[in-house]
């Protein structure tokens, strides 16, 4: 399958900020603050610092493989079997992710907005709109993040500025309690799901951009801020409502939002916490459901992947409704295997591949010596 859009270095660069803050800006501020309490700020600027590397990891994996897609670069390293087993896995992985956003965000607005509107219609209805963007193309849904992106930012910082006067900077003492165990466990936390997730990107990234001169540079400063944005987040909960308040709370940065208050006029602006993370988590799933069917159409040796689309969007609502059986599990599989299982697919496997390869690649090129000689 050959899938010839292109999107800009810019586009990328959005795309990837609202990839790196779907979900996470509104879930991972209380996994954090639970683990190391008013220090969870100092593991998500850590996080930052180490999502910012991954990213720098993914241009180096990219480069490597060249014009490939992720796909073919597996099937040309372990070679066609093996390489394809590897590829379903990415598959699968990408298809659980879409699945659970599908749970995230049906479940966030049941409990939260509509409370009498099953979960299976919610589900559906953000499926729906994944399906449609996916299906008219990559280049689509990066003009789609070019018209939404000033809106996230400008939400974005509508909260900042309105939570200024509600801050309480004696929230955050006694500094630096957390031990080292924590950090890492909650550091961890963080980039499993703001950083190690990119690996996604390698489905497109960097065949499907048009100029490969900043490339490196607009997908690093996507993660920095993406990651920067959620990072922010994250301190506010603590200086607002406190570690434990965070801890406690299941959507902290939603309550953080209904805390506003600005001469009793302007109050309770939970909305806007809750259309930054609408946008956010749209993308994040529509480039999860993206990587899916077009990594299972370049499986099958298929010409177009969008045949896939409505079936894999079916599954995926269906999914959707026993990937999580409760919220109980959802929090277990997020804190317990979804980090070792991240580091599996966004830094075990990517790492091992590229060192196969440039083993192969010096082996091949040795030989091509001797023979000369």
């Amino acid at each position: 399958m050959d899938e010839k859009v292109r999107i800009s270095p810019l586009q990328l660069c959005i795309l990837t900020i609202l990839y790196t803050s779907g979900t996470t800006i509104l879930v991972i501020p209380s996994t954090i603050a639970a683990k190391t309490n008013q220090d969870a700020w100092l593991s998500a600027l850590i996080g930052t610092l180490a999502c910012t590397i991954i990213a720098f990891f993914f241009v180096v994996c990219g480069r490597a493989m060249g014009r490939e897609t992720y796909i073919q670069y597996l099937q040309r390293v372990y070679g066609n079997l093996i390489g394809k087993i590897i590829g379903f896995s990415y598959v699968l992985f990408s298809f659980i992710g879409v699945s659970g956003l599908l749970f995230y965000f049906g479940n966030f607005t049941k409990t939260q907005i509509l409370i009498t509107t099953p979960i299976e219609i919610l589900n559906l209805m953000l499926a729906v709109l994944v399906m449609v963007v996916i299906r008219t193309g990559l280049e689509v849904l990066a003009r789609t993040g070019e018209l939404l992106f000033p809106w996230f930012m400008i939400l974005f910082l509508a909260l900042v500025i309105l939570l200024l006067p509600e801050l309480e900077v004696e929230r955050m003492s006694p500094l630096f309690e957390a031990g080292f165990k924590d950090h890492l466990s909650a550091t961890l936390d963080f980039i499993a799901f703001t950083g190690l997730s990119l690996i996604v990107f390698l489905m497109f990234l960097p065949r499907n951009i048009n100029t490969q001169e900043n490339l490196k540079w607009n997908f690093i400063t996507g993660t920095l801020i993406g990651s920067l944005v959620v990072s922010i987040i994250i301190l506010l909960c603590i200086l607002v409502l406190g570690a434990s308040a965070t801890a406690r709370q299941m959507f902290p940065s939603y309550v953080l939002a209904k805390t506003v208050s600005v001469f009793e006029i302007v109050e309770r602006i939970e909305a806007i916490m809750a259309g930054m993370w609408i946008i956010s988590i749209f993308f994040k799933a529509a480039i999860y459901f993206y990587a899916c069917v077009v990594g299972l159409a370049q499986l099958l040796e298929a010409r177009n992947y969008r045949f896939l689309v409505i079936p894999m969007g079916i599954l995926a609502v269906i999914f959707s409704t026993v990937v999580y059986p409760n919220v109980a599990y959802m929090t277990h599989w997020d804190s317990t295997y979804f980090p070792p299982y991240a580091i599996i697919m966004g830094l075990f496997i990517p790492l091992l591949t590229l060192i196969i390869d440039k083993i192969k690649k010096r082996s091949k090129l040795s030989h091509l010596n001797n023979e000369v000689l």
